[in-house]
């Protein structure tokens, strides 16, 4: 099976945020109990799907480029996740998340 680029890409930013959101959602319960230790061990899983993809989306593109993207979508998608899960999500907080997406159409172009 062979896996295009730009979906290591994708694979990657999605992992990352969910490894992210899972640690967010362990954080609620108490350290060691049964749903502490499953949110962490997706949390890790998902970390190392994260840094596999991210390497394997290097091998064809540009730090400079992959990066960024990367950043910008995984900042859009757990502030996202944040307003979904009623944190208070402020106009200069949305403007920024406005400025992350438009940056990464900008880098993607490029």
């Amino acid at each position: 099976m062979n896996i295009g680029a730009k979906t290591y890409v994708i694979l990657g930013i999605i992992a990352t945020a969910t490894a992210q959101i899972f640690l967010k959602i362990a954080s609620a319960h108490s350290v060691m109990q049964v749903k502490w230790i499953i949110c962490l061990l997706v949390s890790m899983l998902a970390y190392l799907v994260s840094f596999s993809t991210y390497y394997m989306a290097l091998k064809s593109y540009d730090i400079s480029k992959v990066q960024p993207i990367m950043m910008a979508s995984i900042l859009s998608i757990i502030a996202l996740y944040g307003f979904a899960a009623g944190e208070d999500i402020s106009r200069m907080r949305m403007a920024g998340i406005l400025l992350s997406i438009i940056s990464i159409v900008l880098i993607s172009k490029s």
